[in-house]
């Protein structure tokens, strides 16, 4: 997953995001966390009215994380680990959500343009990563552990869509999903 980005923030970049999907493509719905998300909201509401109907929020919480799990697990199921060559990098910043008391942070990002070969063809991508971080000391901190001397990382790649690759970095999200 790389980080929500808006149009404003596309167009600061150097380095520019090789998509890989349709944009117009349909996303399939995870009915399963959307039935706990219901139930978690139909328990606080209802438990309202009956204090012990406050626990369907916690089996509808349960649901949500459990079934958001299983769907990444089961998306990433087939991924190939592959080494690929970081041939070069951008830290930037972005507006983060908006705060309780208005405005918004600006958060720090990366993006990294990478070669890896898979069944013979090269492939030019730019991996995702699911978090921002709050400098830009701490981007390059990170960058510097998953990124040798050399150039070298680390990805997860979609046998069935090569351009779609994600950043190993040996988090706990490495350990759960793949």
């Amino acid at each position: 997953m790389k980080p929500i980005e808006s149009p404003s923030d596309k167009s600061d970049w150097r380095i520019k995001d090789i998509p890989f999907h349709d944009d117009y493509t349909m996303i399939e719905t995870n009915w399963g966390a959307l039935l706990g998300a219901l139930l978690f909201l139909l328990g606080i509401f209802a438990g309202f009215k009956i204090k012990e109907l406050f626990s369907i929020s916690f089996v509808g919480l349960v649901l949500m994380i459990v079934s958001t799990f299983m769907r990444g697990r089961n998306v990433r199921r087939n991924w190939e680990k592959v080494s690929a060559q970081c041939i070069d990098q951008e830290t930037n910043w972005v507006f983060g959500t908006p705060g309780l008391r208005g405005g918004s942070r600006k958060n720090w990002t990366f993006r990294l343009l990478c070669e890896f070969k898979m069944d013979g063809t090269q492939y030019t991508v730019t991996p995702g990563y699911w978090t921002t971080f709050i400098s830009e000391s701490r981007v390059q901190t990170f960058l510097n552990k998953v990124i040798s001397v050399d150039g070298k990382c680390q990805l997860w790649v979609n046998p069935k869509n090569p351009l779609q690759t994600e950043l190993i970095t040996g988090d706990i999200k490495d350990f759960l999903i793949h």
